[in-house]
């Protein structure tokens, strides 16, 4: 599947609704529509970073969308035993020696213990500080310019959108009720290109097996729950 520039869909409502938008106008209303359209592309990615401000917070990369584990340090062991001061060193070459069988065996697993946290924004929020973090998310994938890239029906539909926002602003500011009757049919021209823009253009066999896993899992795992190996 072919992805264009978002700015794209500035060039179509020009062609197909001679519509002249300024490119911070434009960008404002597309990413608008964008959002009503739901559609996020996203990689998994890594992101390793230090705790260094004063108030135990971490920024994020500028793409982060959903955040799938923030851990930090090791695994846990034992570090309270009878039978020797410093704890049972044995426990943790155990637990490494699992770390290195589980750490290609799911992209969504992530060593180390579980940081708590808060995000606001685009900035995490520690309880205390854990030193080096280990952050794992959903970042969006970006064009040049930093704005998210668009297909086909994506990119008819923001166009119709931006057409719709200006006309019904231009029809309440001139009361003007040719202009507002115009808008009402561009909206539900909209609504007709934000469904089909909903729907994937191609579902190979790749992504079809992946639906199919999810459709037919009987994981009963608990939400925010770890299941590492405990003793």
């Amino acid at each position: 599947m072919m992805l264009e520039n978002f700015n794209s869909a500035y060039y179509t409502a020009n062609l197909l609704y001679d519509l002249e938008l300024k490119p911070e106008e434009f960008e404002e209303i597309g990413l608008i529509a964008w959002n009503k359209i739901g559609n996020r592309r996203t990689r998994l990615y890594r992101y390793t970073t230090s705790i260094q401000c004063p108030d135990n917070t971490v920024e994020l990369p500028c793409n982060c969308d959903i955040i799938e584990a923030v851990t930090y340090n090791f695994e846990e062991w034992n570090y309270v035993t009878n039978d020797t001061v410093n704890g049972d060193y044995a426990s943790q070459f155990i637990e490494n020696y699992i770390e290195t069988r589980k750490m290609y065996s799911d992209p969504l697993y992530t060593s180390g213990k579980y940081a708590k946290y808060e995000r606001v924004g685009d900035t995490l929020y520690f309880d205390k500080n854990y030193g080096q973090v280990n952050i794992l998310y959903k970042g969006i994938i970006l064009d040049e310019e930093g704005l998210p890239e668009i297909n086909e029906k994506e990119k008819e539909a923001i166009a119709c959108y931006c057409a719709v926002t200006k006309r019904f602003k231009e029809g309440w500011k001139n009361h003007n009720q040719n202009m507002l009757q115009e808008a009402q049919l561009l909206e539900q021209r909209w609504l007709k290109l934000c469904d089909a823009a909903r729907v994937s253009i191609y579902i190979n066999q790749n992504e079809m097996n992946t639906i199919l896993d999810a459709k037919t899992s009987w994981n009963r795992k608990i939400f925010n729950k770890s299941y590492k190996p405990m003793k």
